[in-house]
């Protein structure tokens, strides 16, 4: 296998080689960060999209959401999004509710247990992330929010875009 440093040097000399490059690196990071965050939330029994799911549904919506909602915030399907809701459910961390205006309309709601499991993770979590990024330093991470955020919004647009496809 070749040496990390030898890739990077081969594909540091145009835009588009150092494209490739990150594109490809950013998939491996988020693989090894996947693994990670199922390692910790293995006690649990909590999966990186399950984690992905309750992350979203604590701090992204302000009334409970609806299946579709949720699978739009996630960039997934409804299918999938229902698959990890009856997980979490028979978990006891969400309830899946009927919306009382349009009995078609299926609502996450957290629980109590939802609430109680997130209060006792704060300082392991905080140990976790902070060792996700122990390699930059603060002025690394202010540039690599802001790059991201961009990112982020882009990458919103072109899913978008081939969504209409």
């Amino acid at each position: 296998m070749k040496d990390m440093q030898e890739i990077r040097d081969a594909h540091g000399e145009t835009r588009e080689s150092m494209e490739r490059y990150i594109l490809v690196a950013h998939f491996l990071i988020e693989q090894r960060w996947s693994y990670i965050v199922s390692r910790e939330f293995l006690e649990d029994d909590i999966t990186a999209k399950q984690w992905l799911f309750l992350v979203i549904l604590g701090n992204v919506f302000e009334r409970p959401p609806s299946m579709q909602e949720m699978a739009d915030a996630m960039s997934t399907t409804h299918q999938n999004v229902k698959q990890l809701a009856v997980r979490l459910e028979d978990k006891g961390l969400i309830k899946i509710n009927q919306d009382p205006e349009n009995r078609r309309i299926m609502r996450l709601e957290p629980t109590e247990r939802f609430h109680e499991f997130w209060a006792g993770r704060d300082e392991r979590d905080t140990h976790t992330v902070k060792s996700l990024f122990n390699s930059l330093d603060d002025e690394e991470v202010k540039s690599l929010f802001n790059i991201f955020s961009k990112l982020e919004e882009a990458s919103k647009q072109r899913y978008m875009e081939y969504r209409k496809r």
